[in-house]
């Protein structure tokens, strides 16, 4: 079953139409009526419909650690500044070495040094 990416409101525009082009298959938060919700909402609702929250807010590393381990798939890209360019770089290497199939339930955070996947 491919993975559906659910993407978290503070990702830019540009990331989106980069996806678009990489034929990935998601949905924005605000396309299912989630737009502004707390992150525990978006995390639920991912859960739900087998979704990857791809985000930059850390606090989504915490939610999974502390509420939602081994339920929630999580990427965070830690990126400065976080710009459309910067985080599809980042973004693009790591979806050449990471499988989106091989992290559900995980969490994976996305640096520039490195990929880690917990």
């Amino acid at each position: 079953m491919p993975q559906i990416l659910l993407i978290d409101e503070n990702v830019p525009k540009g990331v989106v139409e980069w996806l678009v082009k990489k034929g990935l298959n998601f949905k924005v938060v605000s396309d299912v009526g989630l737009q502004g919700a707390k992150d525990e909402i978006v995390a639920k609702y991912a859960i739900e419909n087998n979704m990857i929250v791809l985000t930059l807010d850390v606090d989504f590393a915490y939610i999974y650690h502390d509420v939602f381990r081994d339920s929630l798939a999580v990427i965070v890209v830690r990126v400065k500044p976080p710009t459309s360019v910067n985080i599809i770089e980042l973004l693009d290497a790591a979806l050449k070495k990471v499988k989106l199939d091989e992290i559900q339930k995980k969490l994976v955070i996305v640096t520039r040094k490195k990929i880690r996947i917990i």
